[in-house]
């Protein structure tokens, strides 16, 4: 218990910490310039925001996925959610690195057959333990 509090504890100090950016009137004209989608954080935390931001975006060009797969996914995830600024960025991004129509129209098709699983298990409400076991025989 007493390990539980000091956890919390400490996830609210740095959580508080990271949320309280301290910014000149100069320091937030330069990241609103940096990027236009500044804009949409608060300034309390648009220090912290934008270097999350920056750091995220290194995971298309640094991480272990390759930057064409990384912006295929993100195009299936967009389509799945609906998300109308998402799905022309991803879409350019893709075509941008070679993606083909054939791998674009994979990409939203497992996107949109995750979704449709999805709802049908959730919606039947399909045990989640006998899912679980059936998994594991399979292996």
């Amino acid at each position: 218990m007493r390990k539980q509090i000091l956890f919390y504890l400490l996830c609210g100090v740095i959580g508080f910490s990271y949320a309280q950016d301290t910014i000149t009137v100069k320091e937030k004209e330069d990241l609103l310039a940096k990027s236009p989608f500044n804009v949409i954080y608060p300034t309390s935390i648009l220090k912290s925001s934008d270097q999350y931001f920056s750091s995220q975006m290194g995971l298309f060009t640094q991480g272990a996925i390759k930057e064409k797969n990384a912006h295929l996914i993100a195009l299936g995830t967009a389509a799945a959610t609906k998300c109308k600024y998402c799905i022309p960025y991803h879409l350019a991004e893709a075509r941008r690195l070679g993606a083909s129509e054939e791998e674009i129209k994979t990409a939203v098709l497992i996107a949109a057959d995750v979704m449709r699983m999805s709802t049908l298990f959730y919606g039947n409400e399909y045990d989640l333990d006998e899912f679980n076991a059936m998994l594991k025989q399979g292996n």
